[in-house]
């Protein structure tokens, strides 16, 4: 199974950019577009197991897809902070929140019609049935 890797786009910065970042961190000003869950990928006898760590979502903000033999897992976490809370005074900020997308291109044994997922604890499971192996046919010569 790959990965599929986005490229982001190249943006010019000037060196008061550098040293905002260098001073506050990088994640000060990038955490929200960092949200990409951790996967690990098994692969077994008979399947392969996809967990990818979701923690604090709901059900209903994973979306799977499967698209031309590239499975797709994305969703949002939304951001907590609302119009009551401009009173609160926040010291420190790290959770990331937002959209994201994870894309895996599937191997050739992959049976898609046999794809399951459970969501529990906050680990989303992918379970990516193989394909029956085909026995070579036996040719008797005459």
């Amino acid at each position: 199974m790959k990965l599929i890797r986005h490229q982001g786009r190249s943006v010019s910065r000037d060196i008061f950019s550098d040293i905002f970042d260098d001073f506050f961190g990088r994640d000060f000003l990038t955490s929200s577009t960092r949200l990409a869950p951790a996967v690990d990928i098994v692969e077994e006898k008979d399947k392969y197991v996809l967990k990818a760590d979701l923690p604090g979502l709901k059900q209903d903000d994973i979306k799977i897809e499967l698209t031309d033999n590239i499975l797709s897992i994305s969703g949002e976490r939304k951001h907590e902070r609302n119009e009551e809370d401009k009173d609160k005074k926040y010291y420190y900020y790290e959770r990331s929140y937002g959209a994201f997308e994870r894309k895996f291109v599937l191997p050739n044994d992959a049976d898609i019609e046999k794809i399951k997922a459970k969501y529990e604890n906050g680990v989303l499971s992918i379970d990516i049935q193989k394909k029956e192996s085909k026995k070579p046919k036996e040719i008797k010569i005459e």
